[in-house]
């Protein structure tokens, strides 16, 4: 049992969000397993976007600014997501759409009201494919929620004469609006833990901390549950429940009897999320043992961005607020990564993560020097984000591959021939063939235990991303993405479809 509960999560949202959507649908489970309290605090997104200068401008959505490719990757992970969590999904005709009026309906009515007519206005918008702005929809979604008589009145007749846009509703949803800028929110959802104590990479204490996205929501769980046994954000690995539990999974965590896969892991040293990626294959191949073969797919990562119309440097192109919680939501990987890893007896190097001086790193040479030899993977990922070493000068990167233990002179040479630059452009090209959109890419394939090398068969799309790993899990597992046929595992079925 906890020794205490009742801890207060903010619940920052609007309306227009898919992914607040999915947030929303999740959240009281959240608080079913942790017994904290959900405070429902309704934002507006264009303000977000306008107070953070960020690219796709107030009246955009974020995946404006995307190139086709990222659009494409993206758009169908989203769908595959809805699939994984069973939520009914209709794409709306007009997207975004103006939310204004619906949001400041959430501050008019009492706040116990507030979850079922936000879930109300969310099937409007995103299962009925209903405008959400007119005076007929918000009337319509005040009754669903099948409030008490005299409630129900005095909601519809305030719609009608427009005071549920009032002073006071108006100033309740910009104070919220500012306080989620405030608090370092790029977009929605966003939970605000306020008991939470943290340091920065300041080395500064700070009491309170958001966390951003739908898919960070184990993150929250993992510190309410750390709250509530008398510890905090920085104890995750001392809370009684496995971290790894935390993490939803459509299907057990083995391969068929009757298969074999093989995984493919598209990654380029330039990214320190590809890091975190390769950092998690070893418990991969624990976990699935010799039934799962990984094939390493190291490319040229600026050339396809260049190629598919991508920013060579990503970071520089979104807002300082977004940039600013990538590298929080970094550690925070990082953080979950050595915590699970303690939890389980340590079975792999502590990630010891340092942002490289020297970025962003120019790899060419490195990625023909793991092509020569393989085996070098290891010391030079460890090299270009954990000893923060010039790995862009090429006379740095021929003392790390001889301390490791090779003739660093052969490698180089061998690295330089047209073989390998032909390989490594190939590689590229293939990258690129197969809409990849940034790394690190996992892409599974299943084929019958003993039959022909040529018969390996993918199994669903590529998945983009180290936060996607439980997707990658799954699929190794057997899921099948396309229909959403699946085992849910029991622990979590008591309390949410996934």
């Amino acid at each position: 049992m906890s020794r205490s509960s009742g801890h207060v999560v903010e619940f920052h949202y609007d309306i227009s969000c898919p992914f607040a959507y999915i947030a929303s649908t999740k959240v009281e489970a959240l608080a079913a397993r942790t017994g904290a309290k959900i405070v429902w605090r309704p934002v507006l997104l264009g303000a977000i976007y306008r107070a953070t200068n960020a690219p796709q401008g107030a009246a955009g959505s974020a995946s404006d600014v995307f190139n086709a490719t990222k659009k494409a990757v993206s758009g169908r992970a989203f769908q595959r997501t809805i699939t994984r969590h069973g939520i009914p999904h209709r794409q709306p005709d007009r997207h975004p759409q103006k939310t204004t009026a619906a949001l400041r309906l959430l501050y008019f009515v009492n706040a116990q009201y507030r979850p079922k007519l936000t879930h109300e206005l969310f099937k409007l918008y995103w299962v009925d494919n209903s405008p959400v702005g007119d005076k007929a929809s918000l009337k319509r979604a005040v009754r669903s929620c099948h409030f008490p008589a005299s409630e129900t009145d005095r909601i519809l007749a305030a719609i009608e004469d427009g005071s549920i846009e009032g002073a006071e509703q108006r100033q309740q949803l910009e104070t919220s609006t500012d306080l989620a800028v405030k608090r370092g929110t790029p977009g929605v959802p966003g939970f605000w833990v306020p008991e939470e104590v943290w340091i920065g990479s300041n080395g500064k204490q700070h009491k309170g901390r958001l966390y951003w996205g739908q898919d960070r929501m184990q993150f929250v769980e993992a510190v309410l549950l750390a709250l509530n046994e008398g510890k905090d954000g920085n104890s995750l690995s001392q809370i009684t429940r496995p971290l790894r539990s935390l993490t939803p999974r459509c299907v057990r965590g083995t391969i068929p009897k009757d298969q074999e896969v093989k995984l493919e892991f598209w990654y380029d040293f330039s990214s320190p999320w590809a890091f975190l990626g390769w950092t998690q294959l070893a418990t991969l191949k624990r976990q699935f043992g010799d039934g799962l073969q990984t094939e390493m797919k190291p490319f040229l990562l600026g050339i396809l961005f260049r190629e598919i119309g991508a920013p060579n440097l990503p970071m520089a192109a979104i807002s300082e607020q977004k940039r600013n919680y990538s590298k929080l939501d970094h550690g925070d990987w990082v953080r979950w990564w050595n915590a699970i890893n303690v939890q389980e007896g340590k079975p792999d190097k502590n990630i010891d993560f340092y942002w490289a001086d020297q970025f962003p790193i120019r790899t060419p040479t490195v990625l023909k020097a793991v092509l020569v030899e393989p085996k070098l993977c290891d010391v030079l990922y460890r090299a270009c984000w954990e000893r923060n070493l010039n790995m862009s000068d090429d006379k740095v990167l021929k003392e790390v591959i001889e301390e490791a233990g090779y003739d660093a002179s052969a490698v180089l040479a061998e690295a330089n021939s047209d073989k390998i630059k032909q390989e490594l452009r190939a590689r590229t090209k293939e990258a690129k063939d197969i809409g990849i959109c940034g790394v690190p890419t996992y892409r599974v394939f299943h084929k019958k235990l003993g039959s022909p090398a040529n018969s390996w068969q993918q199994t669903g799309d590529l998945v983009w991303g180290q936060d996607e790993l439980a997707v990658v899990e799954d699929l190794i597992a057997g899921w099948d993405s396309e229909t959403g046929v699946a085992t849910v595992e029991e622990e979590r079925s008591r309390h949410s479809k996934l």
